[in-house]
């Protein structure tokens, strides 16, 4: 009886494992797509858009569930990643209101720019310089 009550904690922690490393990659994933893709025109539509991010973050859960990443440092990196995009967001306002520019709401060039600041952020703050964000 242990050995199928440790089966179905296995499995279930496995699948909660799953759950949350493809919820916590499709916060990652969405941003650069979305973005992307209205930056390159829209060559996809919305709904391949999307499924490319599903696929992606079912793809990228699997180093997590394996066990060769931390659902704690994919934790640290959405943090980062979402505070820096704030912060270069803001960043970003700042020196268009300062310097008098001016662009079309509907160019994606400024989110672009932002997503990717945020990206370089996220990955030297929790990759390179291993600081622990939580501990």
């Amino acid at each position: 009886m242990a050995t199928a009550e440790r089966g179905l904690d296995s499995w279930l922690s496995a699948t909660l494992d799953l759950l949350l490393a493809m919820f916590g990659f499709i916060l990652v994933w969405y941003p650069m797509v979305s973005v992307g893709n209205a930056v390159l025109g829209f060559p996809v539509s919305s709904s391949t858009s999307n499924l490319l991010v599903g696929v992606l973050a079912l793809g990228g859960s699997y180093p997590v569930v394996a066990g060769d990443w931390s659902l704690g440092q994919l934790g640290e990196y959405i943090f980062v990643l979402l505070a820096s995009a704030l912060g270069w967001g803001v960043l970003g306002m700042i020196a268009f209101l300062a310097l008098g520019v001016s662009t079309s709401g509907s160019d994606p060039t400024p989110q672009a720019a932002v997503w990717a600041a945020a990206y370089l952020t996220a990955y030297i703050v929790v990759y390179r310089t291993h600081l622990s964000i939580f501990r």
